[in-house]
C-alpha cells in the first residue's frame, strides 16, 4: 500500500542534494517543547496519529501520510510575563494532510492543540540519507546541506525541516530521513 507524500517536481539532483518544488498541501500541525527534534517528533506524533485515527468531530478516519516533520518555531512571540528560563524549545510537529481535503472540509479536531496550515507552493533543499532518526545526524545533515546551498549560490528562507517517511520499527539502516531547508526561488 502507498502512503501519500507531498506532491513536488525534481528540479535539481546532486545526490545526495535535491531541489524540490513542493504543490500547496495542508498540513495538520502540533506545537511542542521539547529539548531538540527527536524529543519532539515523540512528542507531537501521538495528538497528529489519534487526530487521523478518528479522534475529530465526525469520528473521520483519514489516511496515513508521510512524513513526519518537525521544526523548530522560529516566529516571535509576544511578551509575557513571567519570564521562565527553560532548556526547551518551540517545535512544530505536522503531517500533511491527503489531497481530497480542503480547509473546509477537515474534520474538526476533538484536540484543540491540533491546527491546520495552508502551505503554499515552494522551493525546497532537501539532503537525503538512512540511519538513526537522532540530533548527531540531524545537525551533521543540516550542517551539510547549508553548505551545499551556499556553495550552489541559493538564498536560505526558512528554518531546516526534519523529515521521516518510516515508522519506527523499520531498521534503522533502511529508514528514509531527510532535512529540507525552504530557499528563495
Amino acid at each position: 500500500m502507498s502512503i501519500e507524500t507531498p506532491e513536488y517536481h525534481l528540479v535539481l539532483e546532486d545526490k545526495p542534494f535535491e531541489i524540490r518544488k513542493y504543490e500547496p498541501f495542508i498540513a495538520a500541525e502540533v506545537q511542542v517543547s521539547a529539548e531538540d527534534y527527536n524529543e519532539a517528533a515523540n512528542r507531537g506524533f501521538s495528538p497528529l496519529a489519534n487526530y487521523i485515527f478518528g479522534n475529530n468531530l465526525a469520528k473521520q478516519k483519514i489516511s496515513m501520510t508521510s512524513p513526519v516533520t518537525a521544526a523548530r518555531d522560529s516566529q516571535k512571540i509576544a511578551m509575557t510575563s513571567p519570564v521562565t528560563v527553560s532548556g526547551e524549545k518551540n517545535y512544530t510537529v505536522a503531517f500533511s494532510i491527503p489531497r481530497q481535503f480542503t480547509m473546509e472540509t477537515l474534520p474538526e479536531p476533538l484536540n484543540k492543540s491540533i491546527s491546520f496550515k495552508q502551505h503554499s507552493a515552494r522551493s525546497m533543499a532537501v539532503i537525503r540519507f538512512s540511519g538513526q532518526f537522532n540530533q548527531r545526524n540531524f545537525f551533521r545533515r543540516i550542517n551539510q546541506l547549508r553548505d551545499w546551498i551556499k556553495a550552489h549560490g541559493y538564498q536560505v528562507a526558512g528554518e531546516p525541516v526534519i523529515a521521516g517517511y518510516d515508522p519506527p520499527f523499520t531498521p534503522w539502516f533502511i529508514k528514509h530521513n531527510e532535512v529540507m531547508i525552504e530557499i528563495n526561488d
